[in-house]
């Protein structure tokens, strides 16, 4: 089963950071009223890590609840860090996000990311939560933002230990999901990309938000689509910047932050929508995202984000915010849930490198290299626009919109072409597998004067006449060289 499908009462969690006295100082008293604000309100999922506080949003969180019966709700806390009983009297090094937890508890932290660790910081979580069972577990930081370049060490520790151990208890019925929490999304690419162990969901903080979301939009959030993977978001206010806070990455905002929050804000005045609603319906409209979980402090908050969840948002605010490129040109919108687009998609296996793969396709003036029908493909626009033309003599036009070489991948879309659909964007990308590559070709766009149908027909027979054609392209390659 997936995340969605465990969650009791939609979609709207409660990330439990600021229960550790993130940034500012919370009494007890206030922090125990945010939790009541947020059960009173219905939310029934609820997030927290040892690292919050060095286990103070535990020790408060499972303290709250335990006024509550353990099956109404479901519960998340992280592994990867072990909260010693002993005072810390050095200077905490929390890499790029500096005092984070200063008003924390003294407590010393060290990372632990082995098998025998993972055990260890849930045997230490029931006892600050007073439960006896969680239902996510999450990886927690595996990135460079707390590593800086020995994240890869760190990453490769945890699925040799953490990974396995979580699977385990998974299969054994212990958990019900687990996997990457981050602030980045180049361990949660690369945790998703395992063939050995691989986690069935991931909370993904701070790149998945109305205010940045580019990156995870790459490649990221379409492979949890393609693989089923949940992605919880977390930090959908970007850490505060987006509904009227200072800090962006938990740091004081840059002016070029500022300034797009204001033009974001601008839109939403015109609309009367508040930036809380647009915020968290942007972040939910990925169909990946199963579910997103602000941080709260205050108890009023609470309110405004359930209030903010069941907001009515105009079509054409969201039209407004494309156009005004406040968004990503292929950033899912709650708009165009309502008008579903059709897709298609094809792969190959080729037994060749990924760079060797790459290095015959990956020109975005090479397609006519390994297509045969493609006679003629001439690039413009500084090489983003290719002109391309068929034996009949169809005239296509295509822009790039994004080049990952590292990632062996591209994005594009139809500028003009004789095909019955609109808004069209596809993707192209290499992945390595055991039999040396994956080529991956898949695409989505709105049929115009045909069905859904026939329209994936079309598509889907374009994607795989071409990738037998790279197929047949190193089978012969192969052959000549024997």
């Amino acid at each position: 089963m997936s995340i969605r499908e465990y969650l009791l009462n939609g979609p709207l969690g409660f990330g439990a950071a600021p229960l550790g006295n993130m940034f500012r100082n919370i009494s007890d008293s206030e922090a125990e009223a945010t939790v009541d604000a947020a059960w009173q309100q219905g939310t029934r999922y609820y997030d927290t890590a040892p690292f919050y506080g060095a286990g103070l949003s535990e020790i408060r969180l499972g303290k709250f609840l335990a006024k509550h019966k353990r099956d109404e709700y479901l519960l998340s806390t992280k592994v990867g860090r072990l909260i010693l009983d002993e005072i810390d009297h050095e200077i905490r090094n929390f890499g790029e996000k500096g005092d984070l937890f200063k008003h924390g508890r003294p407590n010393r932290i060290v990372y632990d990311y082995t098998e025998k660790g993972t055990m260890k910081s849930i045997e230490d979580s029931f006892k600050r939560l007073g439960v006896d069972r969680l239902d996510f577990v999450w990886i927690h930081d595996v990135a460079r933002d707390f590593h800086g370049n020995e994240w890869v060490a760190q990453f490769e520790t945890a699925r040799k230990g953490a990974f396995r151990a979580l699977e385990k208890l998974r299969e054994q019925g212990v958990i019900k999901a687990w996997g990457l929490g981050s602030n980045r999304v180049e361990p949660c690419e690369l945790a998703v990309e395992m063939t050995d162990v691989r986690p069935n969901a991931l909370l993904v903080a701070g790149r998945y938000t109305l205010l940045d979301h580019t990156q995870a939009l790459e490649r990221l959030m379409p492979a949890c689509e393609a693989k089923k993977i949940d992605v919880v978001v977390g930090g959908p206010y970007s850490s505060g910047i987006l509904v009227g806070g200072s800090r962006f990455e938990y740091a004081p905002a840059p002016p070029e932050i500022l300034a797009k929050v204001g033009r974001i804000k601008n839109i939403c005045d015109r609309y009367n929508v508040s930036i809380k609603a647009a915020a968290l319906h942007f972040s939910l409209a990925h169909p990946g995202a199963a579910a997103v979980i602000p941080g709260a402090s205050k108890p009023a908050r609470i309110a405004e984000d359930q209030a903010a969840l069941e907001e009515t948002i105009s079509d054409d605010f969201w039209h407004e915010v494309r156009n005004q490129q406040l968004v990503s040109a292929d950033a899912p919108l709650p708009v165009d849930q309502r008008r579903k687009q059709a897709q298609a998609a094809a792969s190959v296996d080729i037994p060749a490198s990924p760079d060797q793969v790459w290095q015959l396709i990956g020109g975005f003036g090479s397609l006519s290299n390994w297509i045969p029908n493609i006679s003629k493909n001439e690039l413009s626009d500084g090489g983003r626009v290719r002109h391309l033309a068929n034996p009949k003599g169809d005239v296509i036009v295509e822009r790039l919109e994004a080049f990952d070489d590292s990632g062996r991948s591209y994005r594009y879309s139809i500028l003009q072409a004789p095909f019955p659909v609109t808004g069209y964007l596809s993707t192209l990308r290499v992945l390595p597998n055991e039999s040396g590559s994956r080529v991956e070709w898949w695409g989505s766009f709105t049929p115009k004067g045909v069905s859904d149908a026939e329209a994936s027909r079309l598509f889907q027979g374009i994607f795989e006449d071409g990738l037998k054609a790279l197929v047949d392209r190193f089978t012969a390659k192969k052959s000549g060289n024997a």
